[in-house]
């Protein structure tokens, strides 16, 4: 029998060398916040155009907005694929526009930030705006918005262009990528304006050690003990008594987080 074996049987257990225990694993260090999400445009085209194209509608603009930066989801004026997001932008054209100026209205009341809203030849009759920045770009015939920036589409270079393919003249896709453009270049200034607060914060922080007292500071000396305020005379206590119509058309439903009813 094995000498160990005979230790094990005798209750007694052979010495086992150990290697050195070695300095603690480090923490792990914490995980950087996540990115936030690039900004959503909502596309919304008007009667007739219900899939995404490059010829014709306000979801042909897809691909130049997320050369930008942003993400986009498109629709039609019903919005039976995107009936309850949140967007940071609303583009809509025809009768599309006129739902995004009632989407953005539902977004805001349901107190998510208020959309940048573009629309285009909006129809058939379109609400006021009620958000803080809306853009109509309009051609002859077709309503203003009130409350928005009305523009000409004729007066821009888009002259002799038909109600259709009005969003996709080059004229209409520069002024709606100039202010798409200027919203996004706002958004990162404000990001990195609130980084550098954070981390001007972050350098400030107290660190709770007192600076070396030099030869010629005297050691601090406690302050004099302060003596105590007379008392008021007690109170008396007092009391007070608590004290518009078109044919075969009607705005879609919405069901937006917050909101209930109708869109309009």
């Amino acid at each position: 029998m094995h000498i160990a074996a005979v230790l094990l049987l005798a209750g007694i257990a052979p010495a086992v060398a150990q290697a050195p225990a070695g300095p603690a694993a480090p923490a792990l260090a914490e995980e950087p916040a996540a990115a936030p999400q690039p900004p959503l445009v909502l596309l919304l085209d008007g009667l007739g155009v219900y899939i995404e194209n490059d010829y014709i509608g306000v979801s042909a603009l897809a691909r130049p907005l997320q050369e930008q930066g942003f993400r986009t989801r498109t629709d039609s004026h019903l919005m039976v694929r995107t009936q309850g997001i949140v967007p940071d932008i609303i583009i809509g054209h025809s009768m599309g526009g006129e739902t995004a100026l009632r989407y953005a209205r539902n977004v805001a009341r349901a107190g998510y930030p208020a959309p940048l809203v573009i629309t285009v030849d909006a129809a058939p009759a379109p609400p006021a705006c009620k958000v803080p920045r809306c853009v109509n770009i309009a051609g002859p015939g077709f309503a203003r918005v009130s409350g928005a920036i009305n523009i000409s589409a004729w007066a821009s270079g888009a002259r002799f262009t038909s109600h259709a393919q009005l969003p996709t003249h080059p004229a209409v896709r520069q002024l709606i990528l100039k202010e798409t453009g200027d919203w996004m270049a706002a958004r990162q200034a404000a990001l990195a304006a609130a980084a550098a607060a954070s981390a001007a914060a972050a350098n400030t922080k107290p660190t709770g050690k007192k600076p070396p007292r030099t030869a010629a500071q005297p050691p601090a000396q406690s302050p004099a003990r302060a003596a105590p305020a007379p008392s008021a005379p007690p109170s008396s206590q007092s009391w007070s008594l608590p004290g518009w119509s078109v044919p075969n058309w009607s705005v879609p439903s919405w069901n937006l987080p917050g909101v209930t009813g109708k869109g309009g």
